[in-house]
Order: structure tokens, then sequence, then C-alpha cells
């Protein structure tokens, strides 16, 4: 995969990093939410009654940003967060691991990504657990992120164009002969790019 992308976002960053991105990016970034709403659905199964029709309906409103919410569904966190401590917590987890990606130093990282590691020894909230297990797995391509900041567009923007040139050719049977086209599609998109912001 990384012989794919290195053509494509050769000016922006070494092919290391694009390999590690690409790799775990996806992985690393999208499921970021994902332990929160396993907490919630396990909140919501373990409450009873009453309790659950306050869970009930909360998924989006709690994979959401506090940032990005307006006073009403602020209320209704709190309300939520009131009576389901473990839901506050993994939310506040979330919204703090977001902060990772502020960072430009190495070290820097580490530590933030270390205290947000010792956070997790006391909750015992085990879908948090094997969050941090697979920040760990893919450490080294956070730290590249930390170093050289590749927007995830442009990697998903390489990445599409790969799928959909795989899906116009139904089938190569010359793997060289992918990779080429690949490298020119990947090439001609990012020269249009490039040229297009800097004008």
């Amino acid at each position: 995969m990384a012989a794919l992308l290195t053509p494509s976002i050769s000016g922006l960053a070494p092919t290391s990093v694009i390999h590690e991105l690409s790799a775990c990016g996806e992985r690393v970034i999208y499921q970021l939410d994902t332990p929160l709403d396993e907490v919630r659905r396990a909140e919501f199964f373990r409450k009873g009654g009453a309790a659950r029709d306050l869970v009930r309906g909360k998924r989006w409103l709690l994979l959401t940003s506090w940032l990005n919410l307006d006073r009403g569904k602020r209320r209704q966190l709190n309300a939520l967060f009131a009576l389901n401590r473990r839901i506050l917590k993994a939310y506040l987890l979330k919204e703090s691991l977001s902060q990772l990606w502020n960072y430009t130093y190495e070290g820097a990282m580490l530590r933030y990504l270390q205290s947000w590691i010792d956070q997790l020894r006391w909750q015992q909230l085990k879908p948090m657990e094997k969050l941090a297990r697979m920040l760990l797995d893919h450490l080294h391509g956070i730290l590249h992120y930390c170093r050289i900041k590749v927007p995830m567009g442009v990697i998903e923007a390489v990445n599409s164009n790969i799928k959909a040139l795989l899906r116009h050719g139904r089938g190569y049977r010359d793997m060289n002969y992918l990779l080429l086209k690949a490298q020119r599609l990947a090439a001609t998109k990012t020269e249009f790019l490039v040229l297009r912001k800097a004008a």
C-alpha cells in the first residue's frame, strides 16, 4: 500500500509516515468513539426501567464533541451524567483524548498518552482499556503524525481513488501494471491539488 501512496503525497511527507497513517490512521481516528458507544450500550442493558429511557436515544449526542453542542443538548447530557457515572467517565476520557492530536513534540505526546492511560487504571472501563491497547499498538504511526500532520482527507482521497481504479479495472492480472496505474492516478491528482493551492 505504501508504494501506491508514495507518489501522491511525496511533497507532503516521507513514505514511512504515509504508510503508517494509511495503515493505522483509519483504525485509530475512526474508532475513538467506539469504546464510548460500547459503554453506553452496556449501561443501557445494565439499567432497568426509567433509567433505560434516559440512556435511550443518546448515542449521537454522546459521540458529538462538547464544543459542538448547543445549550439544550448540554442539559440532556448533564442529566444523563448525573445518573450514570460510568458514561460520564467514558465521555470525559474520549474528550480528553482529542487533545492528543494537537501536540507537535513526540515527548509531550507520549507523556500525555501515558497520563491518559494512567487515568484508565481505576475506572474499570474495558472498552477504553481496549482502545488504550490499540493506541499503544499504533504508537509509531501516532508519533509520526505528531511530527508531520498529513491531512486524513488526502489519505482518504488517495485510498478512494485506488479503490475506484480497482473497481473500474475489474481485476488486473499484472500487479506491476496495477501499481503503475495507481501511481499515475495519484501523482496527477496531487499535482493538480498542489498547483491549485499554489494559485
